[in-house]
């Protein structure tokens, strides 16, 4: 029953962000909030809730950076709370996979390689030159960059992290 909830809740989040390029706050929060009480009734609540804050902590430097939205650092959060450290580190890791080959499809489909492989330059220059602040123009807020909902990926991740168990 709880696998189910997870991948419900994976394929609401893939839907969301994949259609309107949003992950809702309370599908987030709720999901959070599930996660943690499952594992209070059943088991593994802190090791749910340590991961559920590092989750938070990785999700938060990334948002710093402007590499991922909001949404995107509470729906790893979620899924830390959700799944434990094992079943979250498989289904990040296949997440970021994922979100590679989109954003490569995407880059290939929008005729944008070369550009974009000059953006990764102009970034690394930046970090060198810089520390860690953010690129003033080469970030997820850019609209005119290829940019992929990085929650259809984690559903993905999520998948392989519960059917692997």
């Amino acid at each position: 029953m709880w696998n189910a909830f997870i991948l419900a809740f994976a394929m609401t989040v893939a839907v969301s962000d994949g259609r309107w390029r949003r992950i809702p706050r309370w599908l987030t929060t709720s999901g959070l909030l599930a996660g943690l009480a499952y594992h209070i009734f059943f088991g593994g609540f802190w090791p749910a809730l340590a991961t559920a804050g590092l989750a938070f902590g990785l999700g938060l430097s990334l948002y710093e950076l402007r590499a991922i939205g909001g949404g995107d650092v509470k729906l790893v959060t979620a899924l830390g709370g959700m799944l434990g450290f094992q079943s979250w580190a498989r289904a990040v890791e296949v997440a970021i996979a994922v979100a590679g080959v989109m954003a490569l499809v995407g880059v290939i489909r929008q005729r944008v390689l070369l550009q974009t492989v000059c953006n990764m330059g102009r970034l690394l220059k930046h970090f060198a030159v810089n520390g860690l602040p953010p690129h003033p123009e080469i970030q997820v807020q850019n609209q005119g960059l290829v940019r992929i909902p990085f929650g259809v990926a984690a559903a993905a991740g999520t998948v392989c992290a519960v059917v692997l168990r």
